[in-house]
This record gives C-alpha cells, structure tokens and sequence, in this order.
C-alpha cells in the first residue's frame, strides 16, 4: 500500500493495480472507492497514516459497480458507519440486489474470456446504498463535490469534481496506465458512451485527474482530455 498526498487535504492509496482516494474535509473524510475485497484494512491504514481513526470516515463515494471498486464497501461501512454514494443505475448491484454484469461480450476478448473471468471473480459482498445520486448533483461534502453521470464503463458510472482544489475524480470513465485513453473494452459495457463521456469531462475545468487505474495526472489535465476527447471524435 501506497499513501501519497496528490494536493493538500487529498491522498491517494494505491492498491497494486487499483487506486483510491480520500479528502480530507471539516466533515471528517471522504473515501472515493473502496478497492477490492479484503482492503478494510489497507485502507483505514492508510487513513491513520494521514492521522485520522476510523471513525473520521464519514462517506464513500462509489464511481461505479465494478468488483476492484465496491470490494471493500460493506466491510468499511460496517467498520465506520460511513453512508455511501451510488448512480441508480449501479446500486441494485451493489446492493446485490441485482447480478455483477460479467465481461462485455462484445469484444472479443470479454467472449473468449469471460465466462472464465465470470468464475473465477466472486460477487462483492453486497452493501446499502445510503444516497442514490442524480448526474450534476452538488454534494455537501469536503466543501461541495459535484457528481458527473459518466456512462459507458458501467451504465451508472459517475466522475466526481472537487472545485475547491480543481480535482477529478476520474474512476474508470479512463485510465491512465501508459498512457491516457479509454478503460478496458472487455470490461466496458458500452465503448460509444464511454466516448461521450470523455467529452462530458473534456468539458469541466480540472488540473489534476485521479483515476482508478493508472498514474494521477497533475498540471493541466483538463487539456489531456480535451485532446483525448478530440481524437476520439475523429
């Protein structure tokens, strides 16, 4: 595990080939994902490395229903009390209440292999969704983040902007692994809107871009997709 504070008051956990992030607001903590299964602990770990307790965990915003990211979100809610925030298209699987969608099969690869993937991927355990929260809707929380409904990676897969230190919580609407781009077609259930989504964040102001796999990009970010956006658009 990973703690590395990205600007002040927001830190970065990474968990090999996942990331997650917290803020650090007058309202205690704010966690964006929840990593894989088994990650309580990494990940209150490294909230008493920025000297906080468990208890300081307040709310979990979830960008989307995927495994790597909801892993951990019934055990750190039952840790902490923290309430969590879920698009209505994703929480009736996060809440289980609803099957973990399997590869995109689609894409070649997500039909040579996901029915394997499917077995060998155990659900996540299922966890309550606190808040159900709407495309453009302005949170009262670490002095106000705004949801952006970013579809295409998962039906209900948000972004979410910090204003106050000019911070985009990217999740998996792209990545940043060698280079930035769109996720993983396999694991994409619909690659035309993931296009439309880069867009829609081509077209917020942001100098810093996390993302939930792959490097933070600082300095100008905004540009970086901007020009994505464009290439894609060709």
């Amino acid at each position: 595990m990973a703690l590395e504070e990205i600007v002040s008051g927001v830190y970065g956990i990474g968990m090999g080939y996942v990331n997650a992030f917290f803020i650090v607001g007058e309202d205690g903590l704010t966690l964006v994902d929840s990593g894989l299964a088994k990650k309580k602990d990494t990940i209150l770990g490294a909230v008493a490395g920025a000297g906080r307790q468990p208890p300081d965990l307040r709310h979990i915003l979830i960008t989307h229903h995927h495994i790597d990211h909801i892993g951990s979100l019934a055990a750190l809610k039952e840790a902490t009390g923290a309430k969590c925030y879920v698009h209505p298209a994703d929480s009736p699987i996060v809440r289980g209440d609803e099957p973990q969608p399997g590869p995109n099969p689609g894409s070649l690869l997500g039909k040579l292999a996901g029915p394997l993937l499917s077995r060998m991927s155990p659900p996540a355990p299922p966890a309550d969704v606190d808040v159900e929260v709407a495309d453009g809707e302005e949170l009262p929380l670490a002095g106000g983040i705004k949801a952006v409904h970013t579809p295409g990676h998962t039906l209900g897969h948000l972004s979410f902007l910090l204003p106050s230190k000019n911070v985009l919580f990217v999740g998996d609407a792209a990545a940043n692994m060698l280079r930035l781009g769109l996720p993983i077609g396999m694991f994409t259930a619909d690659r035309e809107q993931a296009k439309e989504s880069i867009g829609k964040l081509a077209a917020l102001e942001f100098d810093v871009a996390c993302f939930g796999h792959g490097r933070v990009l600082k300095g100008e970010a905004n540009l970086r997709f901007r020009r994505l956006a464009e290439k894609l658009a060709r």
